[in-house]
């Protein structure tokens, strides 16, 4: 399917285009502050990480916001990401933008 030009596409359709699912809260407050907590928590993992909100309106489920790090290059750099937070006890999904 060819992308409408009302769309605007990433500077760098190939790079970046994934990103690692931390936590996901019903308050955009409350996102931003899991993600705090799970910086402290996982210092080396998500230490010098920048949390990305983003609102996800789930239908029936209500809007919640969730807490992502990235973009990453690549599946691979998201999945190694993630598998890094799991192995330090962590929680985490890969998402493609």
């Amino acid at each position: 399917p060819v992308a409408s030009p009302v769309q605007p596409e990433p500077a760098k359709p190939n790079s970046g285009s994934y990103e690692v699912q931390v936590s996901s809260q019903k308050t955009e407050a409350d996102a931003q502050a899991s993600y705090k907590s799970l910086q402290s928590k996982f210092p080396n993992v998500l230490g010098s990480k920048s949390p990305v909100i983003k609102r996800a309106d789930l239908g029936e489920k209500g809007v919640y916001y969730r807490a992502m790090v990235g973009p990453f290059g690549s599946p691979d750099e998201a999945s190694q990401f993630c598998g890094s937070l799991k192995t330090a006890g962590g929680q985490c999904v890969v998402q493609r933008n």
